[in-house]
């Protein structure tokens, strides 16, 4: 259970890390108050796009990776399992 919690945290805040940077670009700046009213609305949809992004590309490259990279980039080198038979 760690392990799927890990992997779903790191990422998101990775994710949400990258968000933020590509916000605070100085090369943005310029686009400010044009953006400005859009944030409320396409600031959480750009943020899930980048998470989900970052998350797909790391798991595409997981396998050719170091156990210590994955663990930086995804949270755990090992895939989460589940316990028991899953039932609707």
């Amino acid at each position: 259970m760690l392990t799927a919690i890990l992997r779903t945290l790191i990422p998101a805040l990775w994710g949400s890390f990258i968000a933020w940077l590509i916000g605070v670009v100085p090369l943005l700046s310029p686009l400010e108050s044009q953006l400005a009213g859009l944030a409320d609305v396409a600031l959480p949809i750009i943020t899930a796009v980048i998470i989900g992004a970052w998350y797909a590309f790391w798991r595409w490259l997981e396998p050719r990776l170091p156990d210590w990279l994955t663990r930086a980039v995804l949270g755990s080198a090992k895939t989460p399992s589940y316990d028991g038979k899953n039932e609707a």
